[in-house]
C-alpha cells in the first residue's frame, strides 16, 4: 500500500480498511437493506458481516448467510436475528416476516426457544412443528407462553419419562394435569404426588392414586372365598375360631337345634349353623384385614413421613431455588396433614425445622440478591438513559455517535431487565421512549449536515492539493516535511466527499505529494544516517559509564559520569523508537554508580556522626580537667585521652577542625597552666595568707574601744575566731613556697593586725594561751631555766650559790640518775646530754607560746638563743654532740617570739615563716 493510500477516498464497499467499511455499516440505517445485504454477503471481513448481519432486516438474506457463510460468529450473529425476527423483537417485524424467519431456522434449541417465547400463535405453531426432539418438545410443553402451545405440545409427547417430567415441573396448571391424566402407572402417579412442584398436578395425582387404590379394594373384596367341604369342616372351625370376634358365639347358640327333633330338623340345623359359621368368618376376615389395613396406613405415614424429610432437604440442595421453593412448599403441606394425625418422631422434627431454617435463610439471600440486581439494573438503565439524553440536547453530537444511542436505547426497549418497582419500570419505559422519539429526528438532521458537510469538503480538498503543489518551490526539506504532516492531516479531517469528486482530487493530492517527498526522501536518508550514529556514540557512553558503575573511586568517578552525562547532551537524536531504550541504559548505569556512591555516603556520615560524638565526649572530659590542681594524675589522663583521640577515626570535614581546635585548647589550657604550677601554688599560699590577716584586720576594724559594750558571749566567740585565725596561720607558715621577703611583710601584718586587735579587747585575752603578759612570764621562765643549765654546764660557783637548796638537791638528783650512781661524780658527757635534752624540751614549751609584745619578745628570744647556743657548744666540747647551734634557732623556735630563718625580722604572733 502507498504511503497516502489510507488517505484516498474509495467507494466504502471497496475501501481495502475494514475499519472504514464497519464504520460505513455502523453509519447505515435498518432501512438500506440493499447496502446491508451487500455487506453481510459480499464483505471480506468477519467483523463487517457480522455488523451488516447486525442492522438486516431481511429474513431471506439472513437465511442464506446462516446456511453459507464460512465464519461461525457471522452465522450465529444471524441465527440471532432471525430468532428476534421471529419473536418479533423489533417494531419493523410482520407476520410474514416471523413466520419466514421461523422456516430459515434448522437449529432445534432456537426454534424451542421460539415456540416457548413466542407471542402469536402462528409463530410458535410453525416453530413446534419444526421440532422433532421429544426433550425439546417437553420443555416447550413446560415453558410455552402460549396455552395453545403448551396443549399441543403436551398432546404430541408420547415419552414417559418427558410425560413424568411435564407433570413435575410444569408452572402451568393446565399442562400439568393434561400431563397427569396421560399417565398410567401407579408408581408413576405416586411419583408425581410426592414431588411435583405443582399443587394442582399433586391434587390430581393422588385423586387418581386414591381411585386406583379403591377400585384395588373393590376387586379384592369382590372376589370372596368359596365355601369349605364337609370333610374340611374342623379346619375350618378352627380357622373360623381363631379369627371370630368375641360376638360371635352367641350367633352360633341362637341357631342350635333343638333336642329331640327328627334328622330333617338335624340336617335343617346343619345347614343354619354351617350359614352362621360362614358368615362369622367372613366377619372375623375382614375384622383382620381392617386391622392389617390400619397398622399398613399407620406404617406408610411414618415412612411418607421420612420422605418428606429427606424431600425438603433435596428441595433445599436445589440449585433452582423457585423449583426448590415449590418442592418445599408441597413437602410442607402435605407433613401438616400427616402429622395432624399422628405427631412424628422428635428426630424428623428436628431435620425439618433445620432444613425449612436453611430454605428460610437461603431465600433471604436470594431475595436480597435480586434486589441487589435490580437496583444495579436500574443504575445501568438510569446511566444509559443519562447518556442517551445528554446526546440528544448536545449541538455538537456525531451522526455516530447519535446512531449508537438510538440502537442502545432500542435495544433497552426490547429487553428491559427486571426493576425494583412497578414505578421505576414505569419511568425508564418513558424516559427511553422520550428519547428514542428525541434522537430520531436528529440523527436524520445529523446525516444532512453531513452530507451538505461532504460537498462543502470538495472545497477544502481543493485548497488542499493546491497547498501540496506550492510546496514544490519550497527548499528547506524539514519545512516541506512538517507542511505535508500538516496536509495530510487536514486531508483526513476533510475526506468525506462525495463519491463522483472523491477519486479525482486524491489522485491530484497524491501525485502532488510523491513529486515533493521525493525531494524529501535524500535528506531524511541522511538524517537517518546521523541519528544511526549518533546511536553509536551513546551506546558507547553507556558501556563507559556501565564500566564505572562497581568503581570505589566515589570523588574521581563522579566526576567521570558527569562529564559523560555533559558529553551525552551534546549528542543529538538517535532512531526513532530507540531514544527510550538507549537512555534507560545510560541513566540506570549512572543510577547504579551513584546509589552506590550514596549508601557508601550514608554509611559514612553514619560513622562520622559516631566519631563526633566520641571525640565531642574526649573534650569535656579535657575541659573539665583543664582547671585541676591535681597536676600528675590530671596530666597522666589528659595524655591517656590524646592517645585515645589517635584512635578515633575522622569525622565530617565541616566540624573536623572545629572538634579539634576545641580539643586542642583544652589541652593547651591545662598544659600551661602546669608549666605555671609552682606561680600558681605560691600565688595560693599567699593568697591564702593575704586572706587571714585580712579577716583579723577586720575583726580589729569592727571591735569596740571600751570593755563596756563586749559581753560574754561576744568575748568568748571573739576568741574562738582568734584561735581559729591563729591555727589557720599556723598551717600556712608550715606550708613552704613563699618569697622569704613576701612572708615576712606577711607575718609583720598578722602581728599588727593582732596587736591591734588584743589593744581594742584585751579582757578576751587575758588569762588565755594569748595573753601577751602570761605570754612573756612563761618565756622569761624558760629563759631562766636554760640560762641556769648553761651557766652549770660552765661550772660557775656563783651560779650554784644563787640556787636555792631544793634546786640545787634536784641538780644533783639528777646527774645521780644520769650516771647511774648514787652519791658518785657525773660523768661530764651525761650532764651535757642531759643539757641538750632539757634544751629541747625548752625549746618545744617555747614553740607554744603565743603572742608577746615585740620589744619583750626580741629581747628574750636573743637571750633564748645564746643560752641554747652555749649549752650547744658546751657539748660539742664534751664531745657528746646533740643539737648544735642551728638547733636553737630551727623549728624549737617559740611561735610567738621566734625569727624567721635567715631574715632578721620578727615572726609576729603566729609562728615562723617557712619560704
Amino acid at each position: 500500500m502507498a504511503l497516502l493510500d489510507r488517505f484516498r477516498s474509495l467507494p466504502v464497499t471497496k475501501h481495502p480498511d475494514p475499519d472504514v467499511r464497519l464504520a460505513h455499516v455502523e453509519s447505515l440505517t435498518i432501512d438500506e437493506r440493499e447496502q446491508l445485504a451487500s455487506f453481510a454477503r459480499e464483505d471480506e471481513s468477519p467483523k463487517v458481516r457480522r455488523a451488516a448481519v447486525g442492522k438486516l432486516m431481511d429474513p431471506s438474506v439472513l437465511a442464506l448467510v446462516n446456511r453459507d457463510d464460512a465464519d461461525g460468529g457471522v452465522r450465529a450473529q444471524a441465527a440471532s436475528m432471525l430468532r428476534d425476527i421471529a419473536l418479533e423483537a423489533f417494531e419493523e417485524t410482520g407476520e410474514s416476516d416471523s413466520l419466514a424467519a421461523v422456516s430459515a431456522l434448522s437449529d432445534p434449541k432456537i426454534l424451542s426457544q421460539i415456540a416457548k417465547a413466542a407471542t402469536r400463535a402462528s409463530v410458535a405453531e410453525r416453530a413446534l412443528d419444526r421440532v422433532d426432539d421429544p426433550r425439546s418438545r417437553g420443555s416447550i410443553a413446560r415453558h410455552a407462553v402460549l396455552e395453545s402451545i403448551r396443549a399441543a405440545a403436551c398432546a404430541s409427547l408420547t415419552d414417559r419419562e418427558e410425560l413424568i417430567a411435564v407433570a413435575l415441573n410444569s408452572g402451568f396448571k393446565d399442562t400439568a394435569v393434561a400431563a397427569v391424566d396421560r399417565l398410567t402407572d401407579r408408581a408413576d402417579l405416586a411419583h408425581v404426588a410426592e414431588r411435583s412442584n405443582n399443587k394442582n398436578a399433586v391434587k390430581r395425582a393422588r385423586v387418581v392414586v386414591r381411585e386406583m387404590d379403591d377400585q384395588a379394594a373393590r376387586s379384592a373384596a369382590a372376589a370372596v372365598p368359596p365355601l369349605p367341604d364337609p370333610e374340611e369342616a374342623p379346619q375350618a372351625a378352627e380357622l373360623i375360631d381363631d379369627v371370630r370376634p368375641l360376638d360371635a358365639a352367641p350367633l352360633a347358640d341362637d341357631f342350635a337345634p333343638e333336642a329331640g327333633r327328627g334328622s330333617d330338623a338335624e340336617a335343617e340345623a346343619d345347614i343354619t349353623r354351617q350359614d352362621a359359621e360362614r358368615v362369622a368368618a367372613e366377619q372375623a376376615l375382614a375384622h383382620v384385614a381392617a386391622s392389617d389395613q390400619a397398622s399398613k396406613e399407620v406404617e406408610r405415614r411414618r415412612e411418607r413421613l421420612v420422605e418428606l424429610v429427606v424431600e425438603i432437604e433435596s428441595a433445599v440442595a436445589d440449585e433452582d431455588l423457585r423449583s426448590a421453593r415449590r418442592r418445599h412448599a408441597f413437602a410442607q403441606r402435605e407433613w401438616r396433614d400427616l402429622t395432624a394425625k399422628e405427631p412424628p418422631a422428635e428426630a424428623l422434627v428436628e431435620r425439618f425445622a433445620a432444613a425449612d431454617s436453611r430454605l428460610t435463610v437461603r431465600d433471604h439471600e436470594a431475595k436480597e440478591a435480586d434486589r441487589r440486581a435490580r437496583r444495579e439494573a436500574l443504575a445501568h438503565v438510569n446511566e444509559l438513559l443519562d447518556r442517551v439524553e445528554a446526546l440528544a440536547s448536545n449541538d455538537d453530537a456525531s451522526s455516530k455517535a447519535a446512531e449508537r444511542g438510538l440502537r442502545d436505547v432500542r435495544g433497552a426497549l426490547g429487553h428491559v431487565p427486571p426493576l425494583p418497582s412497578k414505578q421505576d419500570y414505569d419511568d425508564v419505559m418513558r424516559r427511553l421512549k422520550a428519547a428514542q422519539a428525541a434522537l430520531t429526528p436528529k440523527l436524520q438532521a445529523l446525516r444532512e449536515i453531513e452530507g451538505w458537510q461532504r460537498w462543502a469538503n470538495v472545497g477544502i480538498q481543493e485548497q488542499l492539493c493546491e497547498k501540496m503543489e506550492a510546496l514544490t518551490s519550497e527548499e528547506n526539506p524539514e519545512e516541506v516535511a512538517h507542511r505535508i504532516r500538516d496536509l495530510q492531516q487536514q486531508w483526513r479531517q476533510a475526506a468525506d466527499v462525495p463519491r463522483a469528486q472523491s477519486d479525482a482530487l486524491w489522485q491530484r493530492f497524491k501525485k502532488a505529494h510523491d513529486d515533493v517527498w521525493a525531494r524529501c526522501e535524500a535528506h531524511f536518508a541522511a538524517e537517518a544516517a546521523t541519528r544511526d550514529e549518533n546511536l553509536k556514540k551513546k551506546i558507547a557512553l553507556c558501556d563507559r559509564v556501565e564500566a564505572l558503575g562497581d568503581s570505589t573511586r566515589w570523588i574521581q568517578t563522579a566526576d567521570e559520569i558527569k562529564t559523560l552525562q555533559a558529553e551525552w547532551k551534546t549528542i543529538g537524536p538517535v532512531p526513532r523508537g530507540q531514544e527510550k531504550a538507549v537512555w534507560e541504559r545510560f541513566r540506570a548505569a549512572c543510577d547504579r554508580f551513584f546509589s552506590r556512591r550514596h549508601d557508601d555516603l550514608a554509611k559514612r556520615k553514619l560513622a562520622w556522626t559516631e566519631n563526633f560524638a566520641k571525640k565531642e565526649a574526649l573534650c569535656v572530659q579535657v575541659e573539665a580537667l583543664v582547671d585541676s590542681t591535681d597536676w600528675d594524675p590530671a596530666a597522666a589522663e589528659i595524655k591517656r585521652l590524646q592517645a585515645e583521640w589517635k584512635t578515633i577515626g575522622p569525622v565530617k570535614k565541616s566540624r573536623s577542625e572545629i572538634v579539634w581546635q576545641r580539643f586542642r585548647a583544652a589541652c593547651d589550657r591545662f598544659f600551661a597552666r602546669y608549666a605555671q604550677r609552682h606561680e600558681i601554688a605560691r600565688g595560693e599560699r599567699v593568697a591564702a595568707r593575704e586572706a587571714i590577716c585580712a579577716e583579723v584586720e577586720a575583726a580589729a576594724a569592727s571591735a569596740p574601744a571600751s570593755d563596756e559594750s563586749a559581753t560574754p558571749e561576744s568575748a568568748a566567740d571573739l576568741l574562738a575566731r582568734v584561735r581559729t585565725l591563729r591555727a589557720r596561720w599556723q598551717q600556712e607558715i608550715a606550708a613552704r613556697g613563699v618569697e622569704p621577703s613576701r612572708a615576712a611583710e606577711l607575718d609583720r601584718r598578722f602581728a599588727a593586725a593582732f596587736e591591734q586587735l588584743r589593744a581594742a579587747r584585751p579582757e578576751v585575752f587575758s588569762g588565755t594561751d594569748l595573753d601577751p603578759e602570761a605570754n612573756r612570764q612563761r618565756m622569761e621562765a624558760i629563759v631562766g631555766r636554760v640560762e641556769k643549765l648553761a651557766a652549770s654546764l660552765r661550772g660557775s660557783s656563783g651560779d650554784d650559790a644563787v640556787l636555792s637548796p631544793t634546786t640545787r638537791l634536784a641538780a644533783m638528783l639528777k646527774e645521780a640518775l644520769a650516771s647511774n650512781t648514787i652519791g658518785g661524780k657525773v660523768d661530764e658527757s651525761s650532764r651535757v646530754r642531759a643539757a641538750q635534752e632539757d634544751v629541747r624540751q625548752a625549746q618545744a614549751s617555747w614553740s607554744r607560746i603565743g603572742h608577746v609584745p615585740e620589744a619583750v619578745r626580741r629581747t628574750l628570744s636573743d637571750r633564748f638563743q645564746r643560752a641554747c647556743r652555749l649549752i650547744a657548744e658546751a657539748g660539742q666540747a664534751a664531745g657528746a654532740g646533740g643539737p648544735g647551734p642551728g638547733a636553737a634557732t630551727g623549728t624549737g623556735r617559740p611561735g610567738g617570739a621566734g625569727r624567721p630563718s635567715g631574715s632578721g625580722r620578727p615572726s609576729g604572733a603566729g609562728g615562723s615563716v617557712r619560704s
